[in-house]
């Protein structure tokens, strides 16, 4: 419907005034039996390069006639080359800057060819909001095939038990994913703790200044961070429990996003344990690593775990979230990722995710 109003809009423009309303109207009953089946789809089939437009007088949708026809040049099927040259040649040499170039920034990466071609299919044109067996737009069926086989291989790509653990494919990124998850179990003014940022930690941990609130997290959460030891370096476990333990937070978070050492996810959870907190664990640098079995695992510990894809998982910017069924956090966090923060998911961007998820596992 979008599509026939964007062809009306540029018809009508070349017609008389007092012809607008007419024309418009009697174009519109026709379009989901004349103008899809027999230009639409055209369009999209052969690459038709003209699409015809007609003045339709009848009101029966097999007998029509035309009295006027207007033929517009379509650039649906124009390569962005010929359409856009000048957003194409600052693609182009972006291209040739990460070709040529050494890229040393450890959270980038570069997805395969097979990623790329799945964020450009046709699923980006779908409206799925909802989840699976559960949506609000028809046309779901293969949606949903896909994305439960996506939730499948998050949890085999980790090597976790259906049973015990659920995921969440849907949030756009990392920043979105990890406040659904604020918002889910902490409520407004919830107490968190993460990380410093000039520590290692990362914005979304709840950095602030001394005269400002940065991220979102720190604005709409009551967050408390904890630092490294300025000697070794190193996470300062006893200091972190004890600021706990005065702070009383409701959700620790285990991540970082510019540190060294493994983190010790036992620790965490014990001093959760402790302070009657939850233990969210952001692995959104290490996945990859964590999935290849070559760093400590998170989830023997964590009540939640994030992750976001395109760093060491070679994938896309698209975050999946991992919670113990155990814990009932299921419905909240999915209430929370849509309808609460997102609108449709980027079905896309789902099937770059599974397609890479299916090679590394």
């Amino acid at each position: 419907l979008c599509m026939l109003c964007v062809f009306t809009a540029a018809w009508c423009r070349r017609q008389r005034e007092n012809e607008m309303h007419k024309q418009a109207c009697v174009v519109l009953p026709y379009f989901s039996n004349l103008y899809y089946k027999f230009n639409i789809r055209r369009l999209f089939d052969y690459g038709v390069k003209n699409l015809t437009i007609m003045d339709v007088q009848e009101t029966n949708a097999k007998q029509y006639s035309t009295t006027t026809t207007t033929t517009y040049q379509s650039t649906l099927n124009d390569k962005l080359e010929n359409c856009d040259s000048q957003a194409f040649q600052i693609m182009q040499k972006e291209k040739r800057r990460q070709i040529e170039g050494i890229e040393l920034i450890a959270s980038e990466n570069f997805p395969s060819r097979a990623v790329l071609e799945a964020l450009s299919c046709s699923l980006h044109n779908k409206y799925a909001e909802g989840y699976p067996k559960a949506r609000y737009y028809g046309g779901n069926e293969f949606i949903d095939e896909m994305e439960l086989l996506c939730q499948r291989r998050a949890l085999d790509l980790f090597r976790l038990d259906p049973n015990e653990w659920d995921v969440n494919v849907q949030p756009y990124s990392g920043s979105p994913a990890n406040f659904a998850v604020y918002t889910a179990i902490l409520g407004p003014h919830g107490r968190l703790m993460g990380l410093d940022l000039p520590d290692g930690g990362h914005l979304t941990h709840g950095f602030y200044t001394e005269k400002k609130k940065i991220s979102a997290t720190s604005l709409f959460f009551e967050s408390m961070p904890y630092k490294v030891n300025p000697e070794t370096g190193l996470i300062d476990y006893d200091e972190l429990r004890q600021t706990a333990l005065r702070f009383k937070p409701k959700l620790i978070i285990a991540g970082v996003s510019c540190y060294s050492r493994h983190l010790d996810y036992g620790k965490f959870r014990s001093i959760c344990d402790e302070v009657g907190a939850y233990l969210m664990a952001d692995m959104a640098h290490i996945s990859g690593l964590v999935a290849a079995g070559v760093v400590p695992s998170p989830f023997s510990y964590a009540h939640i775990v994030t992750t976001t894809t395109h760093k060491s998982l070679r994938i896309e910017k698209k975050l999946p979230t991992g919670v113990e069924v155990m814990y009932d956090f299921k419905s909240k966090i999915d209430q929370a990722v849509f309808p609460g923060l997102q609108g449709g998911p980027h079905e896309n961007a789902i099937a770059g995710l599974l397609n890479m998820q299916g090679k590394v596992w």
